[in-house]
C-alpha cells in the first residue's frame, strides 16, 4: 500500500485529475466485494493492484479505457466442481471470445445447500488467462489454486462423494485494463464424475 501512495504522490497533477474524473463516473471492486464509487487515491491503488495481479504493465499515468464487459461469458453448469480421481474445478464457456481475455474468479469452501450469504467466504483464488475459446470449451483446470486457498473439496465418501449435497460458490469478474466488471455469482454442486 505505501508503494501505491508512494506513485500516486509522485503524479503530476494533471494526471491526479484525470484519475478523479474517471473514479467519479467508473466503480472498482473493493476487497470487501462492493463494487462502488470511491475517490481517485483509492481507485489508483485499486487499479493499479489489479493490473499487478493480471500481470500487465503499471502504467500508473493511464486511466483505464473504456471496455464492454463479458459477464456471462464463463458458466458453472456441466463444469463440476468434480471430484473423482484427481478431480476438477473450472469452468464452463458460454460464449465464443474471439480475443484473449482474463478473468479474476473467487471461491468459497465447500457449503451446504443451507448456506444462504456465500459472501464472506468469498477468497481469491485465480487469474486466469484465457486464450481465444469456443463455446462449449472447459476452462484449464484451477483446482490446485483452490486448493492452496481453501484445501481439498473432497467429501468423506467413496471418489469425495458428500453424504448430503454441497456446493462452491465462485464469483466472475472480467478483467480489463486493470478494473474488474460487476462480475457474476455462480453456485456448483460438487460432483463425482467427471
Amino acid at each position: 500500500m505505501a508503494n501505491k501512495s508512494k506513485l500516486w504522490c509522485g503524479l503530476s497533477r494533471a494526471t491526479k485529475q484525470s484519475w478523479r474524473t474517471w473514479a467519479k463516473s467508473n466503480r472498482v471492486l473493493l476487497a470487501s466485494g462492493d463494487w462502488r464509487l470511491v475517490s481517485a487515491a483509492k481507485a489508483f491503488t485499486v487499479i493499479m493492484a489489479n493490473r499487478a495481479l493480471a500481470g500487465a504493465a503499471a502504467n500508473p499515468t493511464a486511466v483505464p479505457v473504456a471496455t464492454t464487459w463479458l459477464d456471462g461469458a464463463l458458466t458453472i453448469e456441466d463444469a463440476g466442481p468434480f471430484t473423482e480421481n484427481a478431480g476438477y474445478v473450472g469452468l464452463h464457456v458460454a460464449q465464443t471470445l474471439a480475443a484473449a481475455t482474463k478473468w479474476f474468479v473467487w471461491a468459497t469452501p465447500p457449503v451446504t445447500g443451507a448456506e444462504v450469504e456465500p459472501r464472506p467466504n468469498f477468497r481469491f483464488v485465480k487469474m486466469l488467462a484465457l486464450s481465444p475459446v469456443t463455446l462449449g470449451d472447459l476452462v484449464p483446470d484451477f483446482g490446485p489454486d483452490y486448493q492452496l486457498v481453501h484445501g481439498p473439496w473432497d467429501g468423506p465418501g467413496t471418489e469425495g462423494a458428500w453424504p448430503a449435497d454441497h456446493f462452491i460458490y465462485f464469483r466472475v469478474h472480467h478483467y480489463f485494463d486493470g478494473q474488474l466488471s460487476p462480475g457474476v455469482t455462480l453456485k456448483g454442486r460438487i460432483q463425482v464424475e467427471l
